[in-house]
């Protein structure tokens, strides 16, 4: 391994160096080999003599990591001088962006020099990604019980156990995935971290300060750490699953010093495997390692504790056939006593006793009682007719795989869970079983305490817990976005077929479209009830709940079912078939954030149906004939902080006659700005405008018991857009805009045939067409900026609806995907009050890291009624959402990794003793390579070639940003508006510091209100 503060590294074989001698400060390079370790000082070059390929290699080796060594240094610097702001935003110019990248648009030609200026004025940034999903990774209690742990993607968070609250976060890089945790074995107070690019961090988890960091060659899966025997303090070892490109999997000892002196480095393997190893444990002070792979039970056993230097370190590898595939598992180590019948010479023996508890595939846990002694003395008596019992007590309660299984500290008791939302509490001498149900989640992990008087669960639903062992009643609770990811990393279950998925290959692919809006209370998500990264496809993924988030923190505000569920209930069928819930497809939110409308929609599965149907096409007409779609209208309550249910209407767009697939189909929702009211369209092809009235009882007003008046929504306008020409096509998509002030809707219907936008009066109920289409391709976006349309399809397109006119046109470059991955969609979102609109647009790179899929998404934004973008930036997954900022401007964009990201203007306090230092002007290229043919008042579309600027290459910087401070008056910020900025919501969602002074700081900026 490589640790970068290592001196005095020397060179292992003679060798002939003839390249030139490094920089002065490089660190030394410790070349690791499975057999052997050569160590190249740049100080203290080779001798002459031999030259062999691997010093060669070693050389090659350390250039690299010197030159990662500078990089960071001056990295440091620039933060120690103030190059960079002391504040979580991170900002990210465009002239970072990769060439191959920003070339998704191609550039109009004829675009004058002002707009030019205008973009490289622009001061916009993303912040950086925060939320997302837990890693499938154990909780980490600290010893003295004070703080948890919790990993994520590419950050470690730590939490406070008696108040819930974040209070630091240990963020390894932004192109890092974190793989593994351990506890310091030699310093309760430190943490190494294991990221999927084989990067070993220690960090002291109380201050949020980084240690160490050493680099290996392979992927780390798993770790656990050791405290070397009869050496130093500051020496420890650290025990990992690796694994490097398509090679074997490998359990590998390192040896680090976490003192002062870093040359100490040493890695021996211990163990190979060609099938994947799951998981595995260290114990005893490296006397005892045991492992899983498949339905393989692994035992290691040295005869002496492990120690430094690893040359002598030997293990004698047993292996144990389990009844099925093993999920997970848990080992328990008791000290061995003295027993006069079977030990005569009164010694106790050097093997410990290791009891065993095994978690399963099909739902059984296998107990093996001193699993290892019976192993070795079966060897030893393998010619006496020994009489060894090397089988497990079985115990059976999960309908599924078990997830996790944990001992008690005291060894009386076995905590597991699984995909039934309940932690079962096995007593094993008297057999009885202690159950806690209905957690809302499959459990994924369960830690025991330090001092057992607690656990640690964490839950499908992308949340942690802490219950007391006496009461098991919470005592802690942190939770995040409860969307699915795609960001899996490590091996998973085997399939396993079920009722619902018989055959692999006839799986659904996971879906991440899930609907949101941004609201004056946080981020509002339709969310599943539970999505599982080791089994996805166990745990259905209709969105029936609603979650709000702070979309400063992250931390989910509250949650609420939103369709019928089954929290409470057996949520399988009698034929142990999963029972579906409605999904959630449609919602929207009122301007005032005070009204909410969703649809969600119903159907029986085929298999409910085949008793009357003899054919799929007869199956799928009776599925559509039988689907449920609901409008519902909620309410925001002020006291009980949920939403309630008004009005419900059933089948809102479906008729008497005979449905056939889709007919009755809601397309779209949206919300009339400035008014309560909402306005929907169906594959009927009619828009239904639904307002809200009060309700009247015997011509008087009904009031509830606060006195406040209790209303009715009904539908008060229809409008009807079929027309002959499209009435033989089914419509396969819609799409709504209400105008700012709400006086007019644009609308459009798609279908096989062209299609084309209607301009529709909602209070008179007519509708005209215009010189808007007709129109070909998929539509993505609608939407009225001022006086603009904007059209997102194959191309953008920007009409001005007063002269009914073409102002722009942008042809979006095509990008190509993996046949076996679902291509992606685009997305429009449209800030109406502020004047600005985003596009978000697919790119796959072709290059992508070694630990990443390669698909990502570029977000464009625009201000109104000019041609060039203002900010563009990549996401380092696909994007689900993007949607606009509630209360102020930017918007919210999340990605398939369910991390979350604002994209807002950069806030520049006004004075100048708080103004950033502006780096220097890059010279602008222009936009030539980024977008394509722009058009000018015409309808003609003419699709012209990309066009490259002479002197520049295809990887240099495509568009500058510089950043603007602007001089204004100093502004007077009263106390109320101060108290408003900082009131945040419960503690248990409060923002990081950053946030909040970056609140303050827009407010004396005159930002407060934008």
């Amino acid at each position: 391994m490589v640790k970068r503060k290592s001196e005095g590294f020397r060179l292992a074989e003679e060798g002939d160096r003839k390249s030139k001698k490094p920089r002065t400060g490089e660190a030394p390079v410790n070349l690791k080999s499975r057999s052997q370790q050569t160590f190249i000082d740049p100080k203290d070059p080779p001798p002459a003599g031999e030259e062999t390929k691997e010093v060669r290699a070693a050389i090659k080796l350390a250039k690299r990591l010197a030159k990662k060594e500078r990089r960071k240094q001056r990295k440091d610097e620039e933060i120690a001088q103030g190059h960079t702001p002391a504040m979580e935003t991170r900002e990210i110019r465009v002239q970072r962006v990769p060439g191959r990248i920003s070339k998704i648009l191609k550039a109009p030609e004829n675009r004058g020099e002002k707009s030019r200026r205008e973009y490289n004025k622009s001061a916009w940034c993303n912040s950086m990604p925060f939320g997302g999903r837990m890693r499938d990774l154990d909780p980490v209690f600290s010893i003295d019980e004070e703080y948890l742990i919790v990993a994520f993607k590419d950050a470690v968070n730590v939490y406070s156990t008696t108040t819930s609250l974040f209070v630091r976060e240990l963020r390894v890089s932004h192109h890092e995935r974190v793989s593994a945790l351990a506890l310091s074995s030699t310093n309760p107070s430190q943490l190494y971290v294991g990221t999927g690019s084989g990067e070993v961090q220690l960090w002291d988890f109380t201050t949020g300060d980084q240690v160490h960091y050493w680099f290996t060659s392979s992927m780390i899966y798993a770790m656990h750490t050791s405290k070397g025997v009869d050496s130093e303090e500051s020496t420890e070892l650290v025990y990992t699953i690796d694994r490097k490109g398509g090679r074997p999997w490998i359990i590998s000892a390192h040896g680090l010093d976490a003192g002062e002196e870093a040359d100490k480095g040493q890695v021996v393997p211990l163990r190979k495997s060609q099938e994947p190893i799951t998981s595995f444990k260290v114990l005893e002070q490296g006397r005892v390692i045991i492992a899983t792979s498949g339905s393989v039970l692994t035992l290691g056993y040295a005869d002496h504790p492990a120690q430094l230097p690893l040359n002598d370190i030997s293990y004698t590898w047993r292996d144990v056939e389990c009844p099925e595939w093993i999920t997970c598992f848990d080992v328990r180590i008791v000290p061995r006593e003295i027993n006069p019948r079977h030990n005569r010479s009164g010694k106790k023996s050097r093997i410990p006793r290791t009891d065993i508890v095994v978690g399963g595939l099909k739902g059984s846990l296998h107990v093996y009682d001193d699993l290892l002694d019976k192993l070795i003395r079966t060897e030893k008596r393998a010619d006496k007719a020994a009489n060894i019992n090397l089988t497990s007590r079985k115990q059976h309660w999960h309908r599924n795989a078990v997830l996790s299984v944990k001992w008690s500290r005291d060894g009386n008791y076995i905590i597991s869970g699984g995909l039934e939302t309940t932690l079962l509490i096995w007593q094993l001498e008297t057999g009885s079983l202690n159950t806690l149900p209905h957690l809302g989640a499959p459990i994924e992990g369960i830690v025991v305490s330090p001092s057992g008087s607690s656990y640690a669960i964490r839950l499908a639903d992308n949340s942690t817990m802490i219950l007391s062992t006496a009461e098991l009643k919470p005592t802690f609770s942190v939770a995040g976005l409860q969307l699915p990811s795609n960001n899996i990393f490590g091996p998973q279950l085997p399939y396993l077929k079920t009722v619902d998925n018989p055959d692999e290959k006839l799986r659904k692919p996971r879906r991440f479209q899930f609907p949101a809006v941004s609201g004056p209370s946080g981020l509002l998500c339709a969310v599943p009830a539970a999505t599982s990264s080791r089994v996805p496809s166990a745990l259905p993924q209709h969105a029936s709940f609603l979650q709000t988030v702070d979309i400063t923190s992250g931390h989910q505000i509250m949650r609420q079912a939103l369709t019928r569920t089954k929290a409470t209930d057996l949520n399988v069928g009698p034929e142990s078939n999963s029972i579906q819930e409605p999904d959630v497809v449609l919602m929207k939110l009122s301007d005032d954030g005070l009204w909410l409308a969703t649809v969600d929609e119903w159907m029986p599965p085929k298999r409910d149906l085949a008793a009357l149907t003899f054919s799929d096409e007869r199956t799928a007409t009776e599925q559509a004939r039988r689907r449920e779609i609901f409008l519902k209208f909620w309410s925001w309550d002020n006291e009980s902080r949920i939403w309630a249910l008004v009005s419900r209407f059933d089948d809102p767009h479906g008729s008497q006659i005979s449905v056939s697939d889709g007919e009755n189909r809601v397309l779209d929702l949206i919300a009339q700005p400035s008014s309560h009211g909402f306005a929907t369209v169906g594959a009927d092809g009619i828009i239904r405008k639904w307002k809200a009235s009060a309700r009247q009882r015997h011509g008087s007003t009904v009031k509830n018991k606060q006195g406040q008046e209790l209303v009715n929504w009904d539908c008060v306008t229809t409008i009807s857009l079929d027309s002959a020409a499209l009435s033989s096509q089914p419509y396969t998509g819609a799409k709504l805009a209400y105008s700012a002030d709400g006086s007019f809707l644009a609308a459009v219907l798609t279908s096989a045939a062209p299609w084309t936008i209607h301009l529709i009066d909602p209070d008179a109920g007519t509708a005209t067409t215009g010189p808007y289409g007709p129109l070909t391709g998929a539509l993505h976006g609608l939407g009225i900026v001022d006086r603009y349309l904007v059209v997102l399809s194959d191309q953008l397109r920007v009409w001005n609806l007063v002269s009914q006119e073409l102002c722009h046109t942008y042809t979006l470059k095509p990008q190509p995907h993996p046949s076996k991955k679902q291509p992606q969609s685009k997305h429009l979102a449209v800030d109406v009050v502020r004047g600005f609109f985003a596009i978000a647009l697919p790119y796959v790179d072709p290059n992508p890291r070694e630990e990443q899929t390669g698909d990502h998404s570029q977000v464009i934004v625009f201000r109104l009624a000019e041609p060039a973008p203002i900010y563009t930036f990549i996401t380092q997954h696909p994007l689900t959402v993007l949607t606009p900022i509630y209360d102020r401007k930017g918007f919210v964009v999340i990605d398939s990794a369910a991390d979350i990201r604002t994209v807002t203007p950069r806030v520049v306090p006004s004075t100048a003793a708080m103004a950033l230092p502006t780096p220097p002007a890059t010279p602008s290229r222009g936009l030539q390579d980024v977008y394509g043919d722009t058009h000018h008042p015409n309808n003609e579309v003419v699709e012209g070639a990309e066009k490259s600027v002479p002197g520049f290459s295809a990887n240099q910087p495509i568009l500058s940003v510089d950043p603007r401070v602007e001089e204004d008056d100093a502004v007077v910020v009263t106390q109320e508006k101060l108290a408003e900025a900082l009131d945040c919501g419960p503690a248990y969602a409060m923002p990081p510091v950053t946030e909040l002074f970056e609140r303050v700081a827009r407010l004396y900026a005159g930002a407060g209100e934008a």
